[in-house]
């Protein structure tokens, strides 16, 4: 069977459900699967790393130590990094590197979103690392979940329709649900499960409380004010979120609302939520949302506005200092600058240059990032936190969307989980209708 040929959109589509499959990595553990998808999750981790290195072309000279750092954060080790991942990239037009003769990086350049955005150069990537039918079979699985949700019989025959047997897409879709990229919810109407993804809220840019508003009157407002909150005010506490917590927690498991965590050194966190909607601006980005950059930015400048250590540079006035940030390309010196960012600089966000006095300076590298975690701030119309944070914490840990899915909070009772079934259901069939009769799956 042939292939078709993808639009941009659909490559981007492809591009972001590699990016998927990367932060779902740590929660497959099956050796046998992980096996089954090896350039996938290959093709993620270097696409992690690659995204690190965005924006240091002209800010911060990428040594040797330092690209082997962001590889180990990105999970690569030294052996990965130069025999496979680096050469990969380098085909890919993504860097131009030289190795010196005693084995080290001599210089790197970084490409990263300037010839395409970081979605697309995934997929250009992933065709350096010659995937396999299979691989490309459960890549669709994943795009198509989270493009809509469907019926299972209507999934698979969406995947057939990009060239690929009857055989190659129920293998995919098995795949794909093993590792829980794909979700399903039981129809009456089908008579079938209804296959999506925890990320196909954001995807068709629909006015999420408007959809909501058609709801049953019980799913209805157990939902509608929570989703008005979250895309309202990106970053607000979950604390303050207008919902029971098994709702909550059940929401977060379908990909109604997105929750980041910040944890200090003592253990002591700060969680922050997020509507997947604010992923529909990513075609618009060079970057892709669904590496959580903009969360992690977010969610620690609020972590140091709330919680940083009094005198040495607490944030007063959040949207005031990324202004400055995004002005100036840097802000300080202040002593929390050099204990309270590490986790933005290895993520590539931000340069820490040391001062004097153990006052360090605070270095813009990704200024896209910090534009739209700005945009998002200002949205936030109380900033003061929920007050479970009374002494100085530095962040230690950050947590993405699919850390905490499925995991931890409240138990998902039997109500709330009948709320998200519903909601999903109604789900589907708003999108048929909105689909018109042109598209694949009205």
């Amino acid at each position: 069977m042939t292939q078709t040929l993808p639009s941009v959109d659909d490559v981007k589509r492809l591009g972001r459900a590699i990016i998927f499959v990367h932060q779902h990595d740590h929660k497959v553990t099956d050796p046998l699967i992980r096996a089954e998808i090896e350039v996938l999750l290959l093709t993620g981790k270097a696409m992690d790393f690659a995204a690190r290195l965005q924006g240091h072309r002209n800010l911060v000279v990428l040594t040797d130590a330092l690209v082997h750092r962001y590889g180990k954060h990105a999970g690569l080790g030294a052996r990965e990094l130069i025999n496979t991942v680096l050469p990969a990239l380098k085909q890919a037009d993504l860097i131009d590197y030289q190795m010196a003769l005693d084995g080290t990086i001599a210089n790197l350049d970084e490409f990263i979103g300037v010839s395409a955005t970081v979605t697309e150069q995934s997929v250009r990537l992933l065709n350096v690392l010659q995937p396999q039918r299979s691989d490309l079979a459960f890549l669709h699985s994943v795009e198509i979940g989270a493009l809509a949700p469907l019926g299972e019989s209507q999934h698979l025959q969406e995947i057939t329709k990009r060239g690929f047997t009857e055989y190659e897409a129920v293998e995919a879709l098995r795949l794909a649900r093993a590792v829980r990229l794909n979700l399903s919810a039981p129809s009456a109407d089908l008579n079938e499960d209804v296959i999506y993804s925890p990320y196909v809220w954001g995807t068709k840019q629909l006015p999420l409380a408007t959809f909501l508003s058609k709801l049953p009157p019980n799913e209805r407002d157990a939902l509608l004010g929570m989703s008005q909150q979250v895309l309202a005010t990106p970053g607000l506490q979950i604390s303050k979120l207008s919902a029971t917590p098994g709702i909550i927690h059940s929401a977060r498991n379908a990909g109604l609302i997105q929750a980041a965590t910040v944890q200090s050194s003592t253990g002591v966190s700060s969680t922050y939520v997020f509507s997947p909607l604010l992923e529909t601006e990513d075609n618009l980005c060079t970057t892709t949302e669904a590496l959580h950059l903009r969360k992690l930015f977010v969610a620690h400048i609020l972590f140091g506005h709330e919680s940083a250590k009094a005198g040495g540079g607490r944030i007063l006035t959040p949207d005031v200092l990324v202004q400055s940030l995004v002005n100036r390309g840097v802000v300080g010196p202040a002593t929390n600058i050099g204990t309270d960012y590490y986790l933005l600089e290895a993520a590539g966000v931000v340069a820490v240059e040391p001062g004097e006095n153990d006052r360090a300076f605070l270095r813009l590298v990704k200024p896209e990032i910090a534009e739209a975690g700005l945009n998002w701030i200002r949205r936030i119309t109380d900033t003061s936190g929920a007050g479970e944070l009374t002494r100085p914490q530095k962040p230690a840990k950050f947590q993405t969307p699919e850390d905490l899915r499925g995991a931890g909070g409240a138990a998902e009772d039997a109500a709330a989980n009948e709320v998200m079934v519903a909601s999903i259901n109604e789900l589907r069939k708003e999108m048929q209708r909105a689909a018109r009769r042109d598209d694949p799956w009205s």
